[in-house]
């Protein structure tokens, strides 16, 4: 992180959504433009994971799979899909055959060698539909590369003027964010440096790159032959207009920070591999390597900033007397709660709709109060507790709101504590995270970056008090996060601080004294028995690989079950049917003893691994015998003593010459005791209970 924090992109929250930016709602949106390159190289087969497929069908459904990804998350953003290096260009109006309108891309130029498949619009199924659907014969049959399956050196250019002129007929292209996303192979975009028509080629498209920059678009390129084989560009060209198209709030710094610095480190890993596969002199392995992983890493970063991060709330952290910053804070987790139904009341003889009017009634007299005076005293009671020892308090309104008010909103720094202090069941409820908000008060996102290294260093959190609103102070934790780097240079975890909402004394209860007898020591053999059991029976599907107690009958798989991550079988279920629906696609099949995670799994408990893990949890647990309970104890005392009575009567003889009916009830209770069955109920019963059981033996 360099010296220059206000050209630190990692702390540039620019292109953040601002949920209460109520004057331009237009800058909460984004316009996503996609250019494909069309040329013959991008259908070449190329191996990816061990399937075989091309570039272009890579591209196609990614595009799909973004558009599908807008659709959920932002259906008010709109995009755009360009093809360049084409045979066939768009009609003279501006509008392709399958362009669908939507605000942008009215221009009456067309541009050789540019075939809009969508035009700006708002994601939907028809769009999905649209890319999914435009395969490579589709292509080739009805749009088609150019003459030769080359480049054209000012096709890019022009496919940048035909992105301009998408955002130039919408009427908040110039605040709302632009990308625009390059699938292409060609390591040169313009030619050889050496050609001919380089510098002119190179001239026009810096023209097209300082007219995006008024509308600060943000350019984005993915290489996808380099999930195959090794790629790597050749000279500075894309480099540059990377640099020189960085979106807002990027580039002071020569672009080497967030998205940009993202596909810069790329460029340069990538450039590595190839230098590396040519002075080796070996061919590349099928499906890729380490190129394929640092292109995984760059699109699941581009995915995350797909997903804008939505403001919870701005404060104002008052760090002393003299010095205060404004900070953003975001919510991580938030409950699902179900949204209140609004009823309507209706008047049961006119079925015509009620108004609800509220009155304030004297529990003394019954007379109707003033709402004014009736809100001019606050009633404070417990809701719990010893209210004898806490009576209630009334109290005027304005005194409780001039008390609430000494305490402004916002955060106080209190002091700093050693990070030790803060223990795991210190935190009541879901944490928030904080950012500098530069654009509140300038000079903030200074400050927060040398607290936040100073924590880092010294290892503390800071101690504060939050108010927001009308609610009570709190006392809260700052925990600093320092920035996480994946392995090739993408940021994983942001930097910031975490807000620990922190306990009061009452509310941390202290464990009772353990009574009765000393936990029972166990030795290693039955740890290891427990162990293996919980791998067998794992409802992930096993043990991670490598570990004892995995092996094929037992399902192994190298997930751990995480209950925060079980979906819901049904739900997921009805989103799927929705979304195939909406697509025209078949509804994929369904079993819920099948496909239903949440079922017990009956493989696991009959394959041979668990079987055997069971067994010796079992011999390693012994189980002691269980005694026997006195009533039963007593039952056979009695059926002993029925003995003789019992052996001097023919039970069986009795039943066949139907004499049994005879007998008397002690008699019959005497075959009841033997056999210790129930004794009571009058005769007839006793006698049916005494033939059924004769009957039965």
């Amino acid at each position: 992180m360099d010296d220059g924090y206000s050209q630190d992109a990692s702390w540039d929250d620019e292109a953040e959504e601002d949920s209460d930016d109520k004057y331009r709602p237009e800058a909460l949106k984004e316009k996503l433009i996609f250019l494909i390159d069309a040329q013959a190289e991008m259908f070449k087969d190329i191996e990816v994971l061990g399937q075989a497929s091309s570039s272009f069908d890579m591209a196609r459904l990614t595009v799909a799979d973004l558009v599908r990804l807008k659709a959920w998350q932002h259906p008010d953003d709109q995009l755009a899909v360009i093809l360049y290096n084409t045979r066939e260009k768009d009609r003279a109006t501006g509008a392709a055959e399958d362009g669908g309108g939507g605000g942008g891309g009215t221009s009456l130029v067309s541009f050789e060698g540019v075939y809009t498949l969508l035009d700006l619009q708002r994601p939907s199924a028809e769009a999905v539909k649209a890319v999914r659907d435009f395969t490579a014969e589709r292509f080739e049959a009805e749009v088609g590369s150019l003459p030769g399956g080359g480049r054209r050196d000012t096709c890019l250019a022009d496919a940048l003027w035909r992105a301009q002129h998408c955002l130039g007929a919408s009427k908040s292209g110039d605040k709302s964010l632009n990308t625009l996303v390059v699938f292409s192979n060609d390591p040169e975009p313009c030619g050889p440096a050496t050609a001919p028509g380089f510098k002119p080629a190179v001239q026009q498209l810096r023209s097209r790159v300082e007219a995006l920059q008024g509308y600060r678009a943000a350019l984005r390129l993915f290489p996808l032959a380099a999930a195959a084989r090794p790629w790597a560009p050749r000279g500075a060209l894309w480099a540059d207009l990377l640099r020189a198209l960085p979106g807002p709030g990027e580039g002071e710094a020569e672009g080497e920070g967030g998205a940009v610095g993202d596909d810069l480190t790329m460029l340069r890993e990538l450039a590595a591999v190839d230098a590396a596969t040519q002075a080796g002199g070996a061919p590349p392995p099928a499906g890729g390597g380490a190129q394929q992983a640092v292109l995984n890493s760059l699109f699941d970063a581009f995915r995350r900033r797909l997903a804008r991060k939505r403001t919870l709330m701005r404060l104002r952290w008052q760090l002393s007397d003299n010095a205060a910053i404004s900070v953003r804070a975001y919510l991580l987790v938030s409950d699902a709660a179900k949204a209140a139904k609004k009823m309507t009341p209706f008047n049961p003889t006119t079925n015509q709709p009620l108004k609800a009017v509220t009155s304030y009634v004297s529990v003394c007299d019954g007379a109707l109060l003033d709402r004014p005076a009736a809100v001019a005293q606050r009633l404070f009671e417990l809701r719990t507790g010893n209210r004898a020892r806490l009576p209630p308090v009334v109290a005027p309104a304005a005194e409780v709101t001039e008390q609430a008010a000494l305490t402004p909103n916002g955060l106080a720094l209190l002091g700093f504590k050693p990070r030790s202090c803060l223990k795991i069941w210190h935190q009541t409820r879901p944490s928030y995270f904080l950012r500098p908000d530069e654009r509140s008060a300038p000079g903030s996102t200074a400050a927060f970056i040398a607290l936040w290294r100073a924590m880092l260093s010294q290892d503390r959190i800071a101690l504060c008090r939050l108010k927001r609103g009308a609610a009570a102070p709190r006392h809260v934790a700052l925990v600093a996060q320092d920035e996480q780097l994946s392995e090739y240079g993408v940021q994983s975890e942001p930097p910031g601080m975490y807000v620990i909402h922190l306990p009061f004394a009452d509310d941390v209860r202290h464990p009772e004294a353990a009574v009765g007898l000393p936990n029972p020591t166990l030795d290693q053999a039955q740890v290891g028995a427990a162990a293996v059991l919980l791998q067998a029976l794992s409802l992930a599907g096993g043990a991670p690989e490598g570990e004892a107690g995995a092996g094929a009958d037992g399902g192994g798989g190298g997930e751990m079950f995480d209950p925060c991550q079980v979906p819901n079988p049904w739900l997921q279920r009805h989103y799927t049917v929705v979304e195939s629906l909406a697509l025209s696609e078949p509804i994929p099949e369904w079993d819920p003893l099948r496909d239903d995670g949440t079922m017990p799994r009956r493989e696991l408990w009959e394959s041979a691994q668990a079987a055997a893990a069971v067994k010796a949890f079992r011999e390693a647990f012994p189980q002691q015998g269980t005694k026997r309970k006195p009533a039963a104890a007593a039952r056979a005392a009695r059926a002993d003593e029925a003995s003789d009575a019992y052996d001097a009567v023919d039970w069986k003889g009795l039943l066949d010459s139907g004499e049994l009916k005879r007998l008397k009830v002690d008699e019959l209770k005497t075959y009841l005791r033997k056999h210790q069955l129930k004794l009571t109920g009058k005769k007839d019963e006793l006698l049916d209970r005494v033939a059924g059981h004769l009957k039965g033996a």
